[in-house]
């Protein structure tokens, strides 16, 4: 049997051609759309760099290092100094509570 003959379509392709131009088509617009997701890309990571870049310099002036681990390290001395100082502060309170407590209470009495 021989092969039907595709019939032209109104822009003068077959169908057959016409579906090979249109995913030609598609394809050139994913080729588009994929190009310019690159270059955002690419813009993303440079301007990721550069604050990468100050940001380590930051820590390099403020804490003499932008080494993660010296920061953690850092980070949790300076907790645990902070943790020390509420603790002070709460015997400090404490202490002034009791001895407000003594003042106001007349030495003597309930005996």
């Amino acid at each position: 049997m021989p092969k039907p003959k595709a019939e032209p379509t109104a822009s003068g392709l077959s169908g057959r051609d016409a579906a090979v131009q249109d995913k030609l088509e598609a394809l050139k617009k994913e080729y588009s759309a994929l190009h310019t997701q690159k270059i955002t890309t690419e813009a993303n990571i440079k301007n990721l760099e550069e604050q990468l870049t100050r940001l380590r310099a930051a820590a390099e002036k403020e804490f003499g290092t932008s080494d993660l681990a010296e920061l953690q390290q850092i980070l949790e001395d300076r907790r645990r100094e902070n943790e020390a100082r509420v603790a002070q502060y709460e015997l400090h309170l404490q202490e002034i509570k009791t001895n407000l407590a003594a003042i106001e209470t007349p030495s003597g009495e309930g005996s």
